[in-house]
């Protein structure tokens, strides 16, 4: 790159940065202290299709799937009736 020295222009090494590296799919660019190196990228919950009945929550730094614990407010429960847990389970009590 150019840079001025004094009143005369000259040609200067570029310090290498992130915008010159292209990293694979799966990775992103993290400086090392001066150097611009490929990382594996950090999965979140956005990357992970958990299976019905489960949410993706993250555990450290860890996606994971886990069962969905049902609540009352998952439960409609017929008139003359209530929902109470029991345990962790929501159950309908006239």
């Amino acid at each position: 790159t150019c840079q001025m020295d004094g009143a005369t222009p000259r040609c200067v090494p570029k310090a290498p940065s992130c915008q010159d590296l292209r990293c694979p799919p799966g990775s992103t660019c993290r400086m090392d202290r001066m150097t611009p190196r490929c990382v594996p990228k950090a999965l979140t919950c956005q990357d992970l299709r958990c299976p019905p009945g489960s949410t993706c929550r993250m555990e450290k730094s860890t996606p994971r799937c886990v069962p969905i614990t049902p609540t009352c407010q998952d439960l409609t429960c017929p008139p003359g009736s209530t929902c109470q847990m029991e345990k962790s389970t929501p159950r309908c009590i006239p």
